[in-house]
């Protein structure tokens, strides 16, 4: 049950539910592995949002009356393949709704007129993002280009501060 919760994890209260057929119920009481996997979600959502150490792990699993072959389970489950994976999606989920960005190009370029002049106002950057959800290329011209460059100025002042710290 431990695992099956870890591999499926996040859920919901509604989710537990779903996680056995009848024929893995067969001759058990649903509503007894029903409340088991209600805290082992509260386990795991404990576990993977605060990392605690297996020490402090196992006393609080103590102090919480959990059997030994629960806390065995868990402890097994904690130093798997399969927990890393759980904390890594977690870590890089957004949920502000905007793809992740997994990486970036740019290409800056100079628009010249017939007459071989460029003009200050023809800079353009070509921002090329790739996120979980595809590629996007953004288009910058000289004004955005100048407020992107004062943006990040002020994103790197911010952090050397905080590496003076």
């Amino acid at each position: 049950a431990s695992i099956r919760v870890l591999e499926r994890y996040p859920l919901t209260d509604g989710d537990i539910e779903k996680l056995f057929d009848a024929e893995e119920m067969a001759g058990g009481d649903p509503e007894m592995l029903y409340k088991l996997c209600r805290q082992l979600l509260n386990a795991w959502t404990y576990i993977i949002y605060f990392q605690p150490k297996p020490d402090d792990l196992i006393g609080s699993f103590r102090e919480q009356n959990y059997p030994d072959p629960v806390i065995k389970g868990i402890l097994e489950a904690h130093s798997s393949p399969e927990f890393a994976r759980v904390v890594e999606s977690l870590a890089s989920c957004s949920f502000s709704g905007l793809p992740r960005v997994i990486s970036t190009d740019w290409t800056s370029r100079t628009v010249v007129h017939r007459d071989n002049q460029p003009v200050a106002s023809d800079r353009e950057a070509v921002l090329t993002f790739s996120t979980d959800h595809g590629v996007r290329d953004v288009r910058l011209g000289g004004k955005e280009l100048e407020k992107l460059y004062w943006t990040v100025n002020q994103v790197q002042a911010s952090l050397d501060g905080l590496l003076e710290r």
